[in-house]
């Protein structure tokens, strides 16, 4: 046996052997599942009442993953939101913080400070320049959508009452160093496609791109939050004249 076929005959046997360690220890194809958290209490605690061990995330999943989480009963945050038009964007720094049903957020608005408290279906909304308090009260059948309104927020649980076909694209993905459920959709009356990230922790939303059409309509980024109660003077209602 000459020394040509001795090489090609220990080549083909290395050959196999690699092949054979790859398959064992490379790395290998991960399917977009997550392991669902038990919902947040009051004070940032895990509650133990595990609905789904694992869920699949995927276009047909996507829904029944959204509808297990649970937003996060107190916390602080901040965020960005920025709205695009022909021409321009703005941006807005935005400050919230919930504890329970109490509800108080701040953002810079044409130059002054706007400040919006909620407690229980109770508005009240003035400015740090301003002598006056605006009181009004909020629809309690639709409380939390009106609160993401005054939040700039996407509710992202209207997702869950899309039509299959209307979900284009979702999975399961890290977003500013959080764990989330992504999901791409077209809104019910079609008008706009959402993109939203919502962590699987807390419940809340990390990040969201609104288009309509093709052009990009606003943005929202999480900043940071902190899953801690805050204080009682947060949502303290203002001693001004009340308008």
């Amino acid at each position: 046996m000459n020394k040509r076929v001795i090489f090609g005959i220990i080549s083909a046997v290395v050959i196999m052997a690699v092949a054979v360690i790859i398959k064992i220890y490379g790395p290998t194809n991960i399917s977009h599942t997550i392991v669902m958290p038990s919902p947040v209490g009051e004070n940032g605690e895990n509650t133990g009442e595990d609905s789904i061990i694992r869920a699949e995330v995927n276009r047909e999943t996507v829904q029944s993953a959204l509808s297990i989480l649970k937003r996060a009963d107190s916390f602080s945050r901040t965020y960005k939101i920025k709205t695009y038009w022909d021409g321009g964007e703005s941006e807005s720094d935005f400050s919230l913080w919930k504890k329970g049903n109490n509800i108080r957020m701040s953002y810079s608005e044409q130059n002054t400070v706007k400040n919006i408290l909620i407690i229980e279906n109770d508005l009240y909304i003035w400015y740090d320049d301003s002598s006056s308090v605006l009181h009004s009260k909020l629809s309690e059948n639709n409380l939390s959508k009106e609160i993401d309104m005054f939040s700039r927020l996407v509710t992202y649980e209207d997702v869950l009452s899309v039509p299959v076909e209307n979900i284009l694209d979702a999975g399961y993905f890290e977003k500013n160093e959080q764990q989330c459920i992504f999901v791409e959709y077209k809104s019910i009356d079609q008008n706009y496609v959402n993109q939203i990230y919502v962590s699987v922790d807390s419940g809340l939303l990390v990040s969201s791109n609104r288009y309509y059409g093709e052009k990009l309509a606003n943005t929202m980024e999480s900043v940071s939050t902190e899953l801690s109660t805050p204080q009682d003077d947060f949502f303290a209602v203002p001693s001004k004249g009340k308008a």
